[in-house]
């Protein structure tokens, strides 16, 4: 091929995946990468989202950040805690060259451990692809479940989270034939609690009083399912879509329209459950908050109710509309509310209304006396 076909069709090179993968334990290597900043702050403040890939399970973790520079210490607490819990060691770490991937923290923390980090090629996403695909699956379903469960865009963080969590208990390994779950904890994962995201629900009220004929339970949307911090699912006051209430969800709490609903859990152990955005409220499922909202019945309003709210400025411009009802002027002194007829008729109807039942009594002025004198109220 001469020199100007070189230059004018020179393509990229194809990235064909490996055969056969040469890791063969679980937490051996992990794939990481950030996405973000996201235009709308999640209901935790955050705007960024790390996702780490396993490479042998295909298991995926996701933590919600607020600022790139906390990356590093995420992903220490992350490897330190899946240690801990699995009692296998995180060998490589693989990422780009991102700066919350490559600074000193990290560095510090992989020489100590002895964990080696392998950084793509600059301008080279395939060499990191299995961290770079698992942002799109992700982001991809999360918008999905926001659009069918018609949330605003700051429940982004809990759409992402669900889905990381119920994929890691759904999809199937094609080589290993398993779910991620089922390889890395070596259980097969219970998936009974499962519920539509965004689906209605119903929470019983344990905390606000109420009287013998008020409702005993609250309408709420579910928006997480499980928190791992208050051990319960995580609802959404369904009249007011912005502020997440912890509660705890019983057996027949669920009301969906839809056949793929699936019961609830009671018994999910506190480790299998997902890393949920943090709220700045915590709460207990003994003390699970509730927020009771209650709308005025449309048939009892009166009037138009997309009229607005009418000031006074305006109710005297068209004073027709309500002359059976109130007065105009208020008077404040007697001879000003002599100076109205409508007023005078007023006065004169409950004089006669004293003469009739008698309530006064006419004496003559005693003397030496002080009277006491009446006043305009």
């Amino acid at each position: 091929m001469c020199s100007a076909c070189e230059q004018g069709k020179q393509t990229n090179s194809s990235f064909k995946p490996k055969s056969c993968s040469s890791i063969l334990v679980p937490l051996h290597l992990l794939h990481m990468d950030l996405f973000g900043p996201i235009p709308v702050c999640s209901l935790g403040g955050n705007k960024y989202t790390l996702v780490v890939v396993d490479e042998f399970t295909r298991f995926t973790w996701v933590v919600f950040l607020k600022k790139k520079s906390h990356a590093a210490q995420e992903i220490i607490s992350l490897i330190r805690k899946n240690e801990t819990l699995t009692g296998l060691k995180v060998k490589q770490l693989r990422s780009d060259h991102g700066t919350e991937f490559r600074n000193s923290t990290l560095e510090e923390f992989c020489d100590h451990k002895g964990i080696g980090q392998n950084f793509s090629a600059p301008r080279t996403p395939q060499q990191n692809g299995v961290a770079e695909r698992r942002n799109r699956t992700l982001i991809e379903a999360g918008r999905t479940l926001m659009i069918h469960a018609g949330l605003p865009m700051s429940f982004w963080a809990e759409a992402v989270n669900t889905t990381c969590f119920t994929q890691n208990r759904s999809l199937i390994h094609r080589i290993h034939k398993k779910t991620p779950y089922e390889l890395l904890k070596d259980r097969k994962p219970d998936v009974s609690f499962f519920h539509v995201f965004g689906c209605i629900c119903y929470i019983l009220n344990q905390r606000d009083p109420r009287s013998k004929f008020e409702p005993k339970a609250n309408k709420e949307l579910l928006s997480c399912p499980f928190d791992e911090a208050s051990c319960a699912e995580e609802m959404t006051d369904s009249s007011d879509p912005i502020i997440p209430v912890p509660c705890p969800l019983n057996q027949d709490s669920v009301a969906t329209t839809t056949d793929n609903s699936l019961g609830a859990d009671e018994t999910l152990e506190a480790e299998d459950s997902p890393e949920t955005d943090n709220v700045s409220v915590s709460i207990s499922p003994e003390s699970a908050s509730v927020i009771e909202h209650r709308d005025h019945p449309v048939d009892r309003i009166i009037g138009n109710i997309h009229d607005g709210v009418r000031t006074r400025s305006s109710v005297l411009n068209n004073f027709c509309m309500y002359v059976n009802f109130v007065s105009m002027i208020l008077p404040d002194k007697v001879h000003t509310a002599l100076q109205d007829a409508d007023w005078i008729k007023a006065m004169q109807e409950e004089l006669n209304e004293f003469e009739r039942h008698k309530v006064w009594t006419l004496v003559p002025r005693p003397s030496g006396k002080t009277i006491t004198g009446t006043r305009w109220v």
